[in-house]
């Protein structure tokens, strides 16, 4: 596991209504200050990514489908230093997934319906902020998007 990842597990309350899928209160330990939240819709079998904050810690939540989230740590001096982390979240794994800065992360959605992805960061959105690579072609991260039978 990549230093200063978190992975929490959420609830899900259901009544008859409908259901409640709780993230982040600020009361909770891992709660990093809020900058804002949006939700991102990604097609099967497509990848988004690379992405890394210079300084916003990023708290993603996917409240409907499934994502494979893949991070690479490359912060000098780390001790994960040049570990990748994949990580499954969704329908199946409704968590909370708490990345530092400065670690790069994309994600894939997997299965056959579109994913919705909620992340809460902690300063508001800003290209200046944030680098980007190609997630299939670059000098920095090697890294396989397919999906591999085992």
């Amino acid at each position: 596991m990549i230093n200063g990842v978190i992975i929490k597990p959420l609830k899900k309350i259901p009544d008859g209504r409908g259901c409640i899928y709780k993230m982040q209160e600020n009361s909770d330990p891992e709660f990093k200050g809020f900058g804002e939240i949006y939700f991102s819709t990604i097609y099967p079998g497509i990848v988004k990514g690379w992405h890394c904050h210079k300084t916003a810690v990023l708290n993603y939540a996917v409240i409907q489908g499934m994502i494979r989230l893949v991070l690479c740590d490359l912060r000098a001096g780390s001790p994960t230093y040049g570990e990748i982390q994949e990580i499954y979240a969704g329908d199946q794994s409704y968590s909370l997934v708490q990345i530092p800065a400065m670690v790069w992360n994309g994600f894939q959605c997997i299965g056959d319906q579109t994913a919705i992805v909620a992340d809460l960061i902690t300063v508001n959105h800003s290209q200046d902020e944030m680098e980007r690579l190609d997630p299939h072609n670059n000098d920095l991260i090697t890294f396989d998007w397919k999906i591999k039978d085992k």
